[in-house]
């Protein structure tokens, strides 16, 4: 894949999109236990659009809710993602350039941040609203 185009191409050939516009895509996961959870794909660029990447982010739960230091505490040995704000919300997001992304780099991330954000959604609040 090298550009937004063709990851939109991949994502929607292989997964159920729930919303897509210009810049974003959105996904819906089933991940067990009767549990659900939603991920973000943002086209971001860098160097005045010279370079494409893909932000993959899912949320965790409102910012106002959690208690962020046991959220840290949770993330402290994750390889992939980082704990990270959206507006009013504590998300689970990783990112990647698109220029010479393979398949496995944008699959297993992608599986690691809607994982990591539902284990810490399930922890942290005990609900299941993303």
């Amino acid at each position: 894949m090298a550009t937004w185009d063709s990851l939109s191409t991949y994502v929607n050939t292989h997964y159920k999109v729930s919303e897509q516009n210009d810049g974003m895509i959105a996904l819906d996961f089933v991940v067990g236990n009767g549990r659900g959870q939603r991920v973000w794909l943002w086209r971001v660029s860098l160097l005045d659009g010279l370079e494409e990447w893909v932000q993959i982010e899912s949320a965790v739960g409102k910012i106002k809710a959690i208690d962020l230091a046991a959220a840290m505490d949770l993330t402290e040995t994750t390889v992939v993602g980082a704990l990270a704000k959206f507006k009013d919300l504590l998300t689970f997001r990783h990112s990647v350039p698109l220029a010479d992304l393979q398949i496995s780099e944008f699959e297993r991330p992608l599986h690691l941040v809607v994982t990591t954000a539902d284990r810490l959604e399930a922890k942290l609040t005990g609900a299941d609203i993303f």
